[in-house]
Formats: C-alpha cells, structure tokens, sequence
C-alpha cells in the first residue's frame, strides 16, 4: 500500500469552488467531498483500486503573525497607526481568541504601502513558504498596503492559493469567515481602491510641499553635495565645508590647466584625496555610492564631469533634476534642464560665476589629450580654418631627426575638400602670444581712461561723439525733408515733371527712411552707454592678471580667448572673450571728450 500526501495550497486551489465532482477514469468512479478550507488527502492504492480521501484536520494549528506598518503616506493618523498601537490591537485580538497563536511579529517602519517591496513583508512571505506561519493579521487593510491592484492580486489568489488565513481586524475581514465572503467580494475592493485614493492624495500634498521648498531654495536631499554641509541649525540650508571646498577649487583650475577629467581623478588618486563616498562615510555619514571599486571607493571621471557641471557651487540652489515616475513606481526619471528649479545666491559660493562659465566653454572644446601626455595639446579644440569653419587638427612630423608640429583643416585629406591652410604650431604660438600681449596693454590703457572719466562727475560727463553724431543725422534728415517739399513745389510750378517728381520723391523718401534707421540705432547705443556700469568690469582684472604675460599656456587662453580662425599665415582671427564688453567700453571713452578730463580737478 502506497499513501502519498499533498499540501493544503494544492488542495484548495483545485476544490475550493466545489463539493464534489466525478470523474470517471478506466471503469473507476472517483468521488471527491470537499469539508472545509482546511483539509489532508490522502491517496490509497491497492489491488488496482483507487481510493481518494478528503477529511478535515482535527484541532488545526494556526500559527498566526502580527505584520505592522506605519509611513510618512498616513499623513495626521500617524499616531494612530503608530506601530505600538498597531502591535497593542492584534495581541488585544488574538488574547480573545484561543484557537489563534500569535508566533511572529513582521513590522516595516518607514515604508510605503504603495509597493510590497519591503523587508518586514518579505521576510513574512519567506517565512509562510516555509511553514512558519499560517495566517496573517492586521490592523486594517491599509497596513498590508494601498496599492488596489496589488492588494487584489494578494487577498483574492495569492493567500488563498497558499492557504493563508488573512485578518484585517477593524475592516471586519477574515477570509476563513465563509458567511460574509459574498458582500466582503464587493466592499473590500472599493476599501482597497479608497485606500489606493488616499495614497495619491497624500502624495500629490508631499510633493506639492517638497516643490515649495525647492522654489523657495531650500535644500531638501538626504545628503549634501561634495564641497557642502547641512547647517547644523538649519538643515534646508548649505555651508561650505573647507576641505572639500578646496578639493572642488583644485578640480576647475585642473581643468583650465588643462587636464582632461581622468587625469584629474588619476591625480587625485594617486595624492590620497578621498572619493566623495569615502569622505561622506569618514564624517560620519550613512552615505552609499555606486563609485566603488575594491575596499574603498576612488575618484572616477564621471565624478569629476558631475563637479565640473554643477552650478549649484556658484551659490545657486539647483534641485529637481531627477524625479520618480510616480508614487507607486520607484523608478527614476531625468528632467530636462527646463524644469529645473534654479534660486540663486542661496549658499555662499565655492566657484566664482565667471570662472564656471568658462570651464562650460572649455567643456565643449575637444579636449583629447596625446598619448602618454595627462593635458592637452595648447591649441586644443580652439582652432578653426578660415576656409570651411571646421576644426583645424594637430600633426607631427619628424624630419632630418627633428620634429616640427603643424596644424592643418580636418576636411583636408589626400587633396581633398578644403585647402589645408596648413600652419605651424609655434608659428600660430608666436602670433597669438603677441596678440594677446597688445590685448593686455590695450585693455590696461582702457583702465586708466575709466579712471580719468570716474573723475568727472556723472552729470557733467557728455557723450559728444555720440550726441554730435545724433545732431548731424537730424540736420540730414531736415534737409531732404525740405529737399521733398521744394521739389513738390517744383512740380505744382512745372519745373519738373510728373515722372521726375516720382523718381526724385523716391530717392529722398528712402533718404530719410536709412536717415531714421540710423538715429533708432543711435539712440539705442546712447542708452547703452548712459547705462553702461564702468566702475563694476571684471573682466578687466582678467587680462590685466596676465600683464607680465611671456609665453602661452592653456589657461590664459581658455580664460582670454574664444576662438582662433587661420585664413593662411599672415591673415589669422582671434575672437576674444568679452569682445562686445571691450567694444562698448572702447566706443563710451571715444565719445567723452578728452578736453573734459584735462580740465577737471577732483
């Protein structure tokens, strides 16, 4: 005799729904009686007969667990649903109840309802797969989650496949009570899908209220950036932390020298600094990073680029870069730059603004460095062939055992495309060095004619090359203006004809129409320069910090100078940095008569 045994989940999955079934198979008639949820089988065989049997067990064991669950979703019921009431009300519950053995306790504090993806609920599950446990019990629903769909999937085919017991005490529902199964099958989806409701709402308020404080430029991540610190009296609000401050400065003045990110952090390795990881953990922080290779985490080019990009170090709060899908799907999204929220001048800066802006514009410039060298070539990324527009490349070449360094267009290649325009690297030196060395003076010369014009008061400062240019237009403009009326007299007289009154009327119309085109202009230059802020020029201490300038090296050029445009040898373009600021300047001092300054006394 053979006696083979099945669990109470097989079980009920085939014959909840029925009280018996037949089934007939070779001439044998199978009769199956189902008594109750709880149930043994058990299989007889002997002789070539068949029989199945189902009882119900005698004095059931239900090892019952306690799950609580409490998170920031509960909103102002949160001390009612704190995890000592909950644990209070189910060990009150089960105290009535001796057929029930309260064996475990599962709790996720902290966690959302709106997924199952916490350890308290899995380790419950693990252990109700082992046996541990066989029913379930709650507060409400709502602690076991508020996700409806989830919810159903679990109280309508998980637990009942698995033969769990589920008890949600001041909802009224057990799924062992077979009386109210049938109104419990309608009124416990609206609760789950109320509850699913709830959720949304509290969490469309959450992030409202996160979205307030983020416009108001408070700082609302868990931890700080690298270079920062939370305010110990104010934790919404950034301080500079010295040390990695310092380490953040080092960073940008690398990369105007001109090393590439991974030289960077190479560097920054081999000297000992700690990854921002490792810093954070070091200060004290629960602090984990996806940069970690081998016992500690080191510095990666991806961290240095992250540094490099972030305007938050020129005291600008800028958050709300990334977002979750929604309140059920933990999943991350980027924004677009667009929906940032940016608030300047909220934290004291690490970077100034104007060297931030222009590490921007060293990021865009091709920066590959030559094999075995940790910067990159001087010119690199700079250049352009006055031909086509495109980048000018570098070549090497080695002749009579010396090596002479050229740069050519990338579109040149075997005679094809664009001319070469090739030029040599020392040569194209040589000509930007002296460049910039007369940029310098001139900009130097500038300071002292600002000086000299500072010295006048403001309301005694006449532009008058600007106002004597006005003046004449308005005089030519009068001119044909009288010019139109004589010749319309002219013709009322018969001196002129019809056809010449046309033809002339024309040319004078479109006179003044250039006339009136060049006053708007004018005007506009005038205010421009009546509102022109001479006494705040930073960047006039840009190129005077270059004054004992005698060779060239990567920063004075990133930091001078935009672009560099080769036409050939002797016709070559530099487009300076703050061109159009020197320019305005340039045109306010020529129109301040120099009479006015040699005449005034401070």
């Amino acid at each position: 005799m053979t006696v083979l045994g099945l669990g109470t989940a097989v079980l009920l999955r085939v014959f909840r729904f029925k009280n018996h079934i037949n089934i007939p198979a070779s001439g044998l008639q199978f009769v199956v009686v189902i008594f109750e949820i709880d149930v043994a089988f058990v299989c007889v065989e002997t002789g070539g007969l068949m029989a199945l049997f189902f009882y119900k067990e005698k004095n059931k064991d239900i090892r019952a667990a306690a799950y609580l669950r409490l998170s920031i979703e509960d909103g102002d019921k949160a001390e009612s649903n704190s995890i000592g009431n909950q644990r209070e009300l189910i060990r009150d519950f089960v105290a009535e109840r001796p057929e029930l053995h309260l064996v475990g306790e599962y709790a996720d504090d902290g966690y959302t309802g709106t997924n199952f993806e916490r350890p308290g609920f899995t380790q419950m599950m693990e252990d109700i797969k082992s046996s541990k446990i066989n029913c379930i019990i709650v507060k409400d629903l709502s602690r076991l989650g508020r996700n409806y769909i989830e919810m159903g999937k679990y109280l309508e085919q998980i637990f009942p496949m698995m033969g769990i017991r589920f008890i949600a005490i001041n909802d009224n529902y057990d799924n062992a009570n077979t009386e109210s199964s049938d109104s419990d099958s309608i009124v416990v989806p609206f609760k789950n899908l109320l509850n699913d409701s709830y959720c949304r709402d509290i969490s469309i308020k959450v992030r409202s209220q996160l979205d307030i404080k983020r416009r108001k430029g408070e700082f609302i991540g868990g931890y700080a950036m690298y270079g920062y610190c939370k305010d110990e009296r104010n934790k919404s609000r950034l301080v500079v932390d010295e040390y990695a401050a310092e380490v953040v400065r080092s960073i940008y003045r690398r990369k105007l020298e001109g090393m590439s990110a991974k030289a960077i952090a190479e560097q920054l390795n081999s000297e000992g600094v700690l990854a921002p990881s490792e810093y954070k953990r070091l200060c004290g922080l629960n602090y984990h990073s996806g940069f970690k290779a081998g016992t500690h985490a080191k510095w990666q080019a991806i961290q240095v680029l992250r540094i490099l990009k972030n305007e938050v170090y020129t005291g600008t709060m800028v958050q709300g870069k990334r977002q979750k899908i929604n309140y059920k799907i933990k999943k991350i999204r980027d924004v677009e730059e667009s929906g940032w929220i940016k608030v300047p001048n909220m934290h004291e800066a690490i970077i100034p603004q104007k060297l931030f802006d222009t590490v921007q514009e060293v990021l865009k410039l091709d920066t590959c460095a030559s094999k075995g060298q940790q910067t990159v070539n001087l010119f690199s990324g700079m250049v352009r062939c006055g031909g086509c527009g495109q980048n000018m490349v570098r070549r090497a070449v080695s002749k009579n055992g010396k090596k002479y360094v050229y740069l050519h267009c990338i579109t040149n290649h075997n005679g094809l495309g664009c001319s070469s325009h090739l030029i040599s690297e020392s040569k194209l030196a040589e000509v930007v060095l002296a460049a910039l060395q007369g940029k310098i003076q001139q900009i130097s010369g500038l300071e002292q004619r600002l000086d000299e014009i500072n010295e006048i008061p403001k309301n005694q400062r006449r532009l008058k090359s600007v106002e004597e240019h006005m003046k004449m237009l308005e005089q030519e403009e009068q001119k044909y203006q009288t010019l139109r009326r004589q010749l319309y007299e002219d013709m009322s007289n018969g001196i002129v004809s019809k056809d010449e009154y046309k033809e002339f009327s024309r040319s004078f119309n479109e006179k003044v129409e250039n006339i009136r085109k060049a006053k708007t202009e004018m005007n506009r230059q005038l205010d421009s320069l009546n509102n022109l802020d001479v006494e705040h020029l930073p960047w006039i201490e840009d190129f005077k910090s270059y004054q004992n300038l005698t060779s060239l090296n990567r920063r004075v050029l990133v930091e001078l100078v935009e672009s560099i445009t080769v036409y050939d040898k002797e016709h070559i373009h530099i487009q300076y940095r703050f061109d159009q600021e020197i320019r305005n300047v340039l045109e306010y001092c020529n129109s301040i008569p120099t009479t006015e300054t040699e005449g005034s006394t401070v």
